[in-house]
């Protein structure tokens, strides 16, 4: 159960045949000088889709027939959103640089580094599910997740718009 909601398996199906037509990883870019959209790109870097900051505050994920939403929730938590079922849930863990993101019984311990603009996501037996890094400009970044988890697609997802999210404010902050 997700926030008391029953999760489907039939949910992640989209997010599976991406995960495998992506291989295990993506690309990223940033559109604009400090835009909010990122346009998501295969290996080969064709892009695939678009990761938008609306001014509701709701980041849209367009992906092929893929459509998710992650939006802020009271109390420093977030939920990703496809179609009408959550898909997971993530709170601080203290920072927001610390999560846990949650998708069905399944919970992921995260961590952002801001200097690094990186993130890694690891289920909590500490095997490595998803990994974000970002170049110094917050222009560029790559993700790398496990193909045979179903739900690490999704964690990178959430990690990359969080990280991304996390240093334009920063930047916004410092200008």
């Amino acid at each position: 159960m997700i926030l008391g909601m029953d999760f489907r398996e039939e949910n992640l199906t989209t997010w599976e045949d991406l995960a495998r037509g992506l291989g295990g990883s993506f690309a990223a870019r940033a559109r604009g000088v400090i835009a909010p959209e990122l346009i998501l790109l295969t290996q080969r870097g064709e892009p695939f889709g678009r990761l938008t900051a609306g001014e509701d505050g709701i980041t849209h994920l367009q992906a092929g027939g893929l459509t998710a939403w992650i939006e802020a929730l009271p109390g420093a938590t977030y939920a990703m959103t496809t179609g009408d079922e959550k898909t997971l849930t993530t709170e601080t863990a203290g920072s927001a640089t610390d999560l846990i993101l949650r998708c069905g019984d399944r919970a992921y311990e995260a961590h952002v580094s801001l200097l690094r603009n990186s993130a890694v996501a690891r289920l909590s037996d500490e095997r490595e599910s998803a990994r974000v890094s970002g170049g110094l400009t917050n222009r560029r970044y790559r993700a790398v997740f496990d193909p045979q988890d179903p739900v690490s697609l999704p964690v990178a997802v959430f990690l990359l718009h969080h990280t991304f999210a996390l240093r334009r404010g920063a930047y916004r902050a410092g200008s």
